[in-house]
């Protein structure tokens, strides 16, 4: 799994929640500090899976459609490592599951736009952040036969949100996205490969690790490891 890299501290991070839903499901976690992408290949080499987390907006110059908001970091290097990260990974066949900035990373490594700023689109129909520091709550309707559909066995599940950019529109490309979570606004919430017979590929925008001090497993983690073929 991915990590952030905090300046202010001059250290690699993680938040515990990624770290104990893995654990939770049954995996190991090996987490990666943000390098360069040449060294993607190697790293990949060295699990069976791949996890990326949130954090900071996506810098524009590393996706479409985007532009900088004020108020909010940005991490380029993270950025060019994660993209290299992400479209290695799924080339490789690699099961891969993107978490809320880890989603946005999928989409956009596979050329498609980001939304700079949802309230901008939505006109608050839904908040999917209460604040710059505050998190969420809202309903995601989930499509019959999807995989977020089949780990959560419900049509309606309600998440916990924290971010203020989305999922644009896709482009043509050579990997393709089907879309199996919207929001009550329209929105995109979550996606799969939509090859069928293609690895396990999933990105949601909500945050199944959260709350932290849950302890209970979160049933789409658990299906990413399944996936990975921890039992």
């Amino acid at each position: 799994m991915t990590s952030r890299f905090r300046h202010a501290i001059n250290s690699h991070g993680i938040h515990r929640g990624y770290i104990d839903q893995v654990v939770r499901a049954g995996a190991l976690p090996v987490v990666f500090p943000t390098l360069g992408p040449e060294y993607c290949g190697e790293l990949l080499e060295a699990v069976d899976g791949l996890l990326l987390t949130g954090g900071e907006d996506i810098d524009p110059d590393h996706c479409t459609g985007s532009a900088r908001q004020p108020d909010y970091t940005y991490h380029p290097r993270r950025d060019v490592f994660e993209l290299r990260l992400a479209r290695t990974a799924l080339d490789r066949g690699l099961p891969v599951l993107g978490i809320c900035r880890g989603s946005q990373i999928l989409w956009s490594a596979t050329g498609n736009s980001i939304i700079p700023h949802i309230p901008d689109v939505n006109d608050g129909q839904v908040l999917h952040r209460t604040s710059l520091t505050e998190t969420s709550r809202h309903l995601v309707s989930l499509t019959h036969g999807s995989k977020v559909a089949e780990a959560y066995g419900e049509a309606k599940v309600e998440v916990t949100s924290y971010h203020h950019q989305g999922l644009g529109a896709q482009a043509p490309g050579d990997l393709r996205w089907r879309v199996t979570a919207r929001a009550d606004d329209g929105l995109t919430e979550a996606f799969e490969r939509e090859d069928a017979g293609a690895p396990w590929a999933v990105g949601v925008l909500w945050h199944p690790e959260l709350p932290a001090d849950d302890d209970q497993t979160d049933p789409l983690v658990s299906a990413f490891v399944s996936a990975v073929g921890v039992s």
